[in-house]
């Protein structure tokens, strides 16, 4: 998946690159809905080098048992409007049971462009999610 400005912020969005990751290290967020509840490690940097791996983590349980068939998707957002809807490995349907780690890739034409990353993870009809303001530099 890629980013670029409103001519190009779409554009950049598209062309991000996603795939899996490897160990993610920085401070864990929590969140709760119900029986559902996640903890998302999130990038370690607010401000990615473009053309550089951002890893990432979720894990979730479900009533105190890790999820099964829980569904997750990265909401891109430029000044506050969904800009594009994108979802971890290129799976347009992506499911996982327990946690994943995934990383996001920001190219040259992301570098500059304010956005926050809205991170949403589904399971037993509950949902929580994370919002990551990031920036990519040169």
């Amino acid at each position: 998946m890629t980013i670029a400005r409103t001519g190009g912020v779409l554009a950049a969005v598209a062309a991000l690159s996603l795939a899996p990751a490897a160990a993610v290290a920085t401070t864990a967020l929590h969140g709760h809905s119900g029986p559902l509840s996640v903890t998302f490690t999130p990038p370690p940097t607010h401000t990615p080098k473009k053309n550089t791996t951002v890893p990432i983590m979720v894990t979730a349980t479900l009533s105190g048992k890790p999820v099964r068939g829980a569904t997750a998707k990265y909401v891109f957002l430029f000044g506050g409007i969904p800009v594009s809807t994108q979802y971890p490995r290129y799976n347009k349907h992506f499911k996982f049971d327990g946690s994943f780690k995934d990383t996001l890739v920001f190219p040259a034409s992301a570098v500059g462009e304010p956005l926050t990353v809205r991170f949403v993870i589904s399971a037993g009809g509950h949902t929580v999610s994370f919002n990551w303001a990031i920036t990519a530099k040169p």
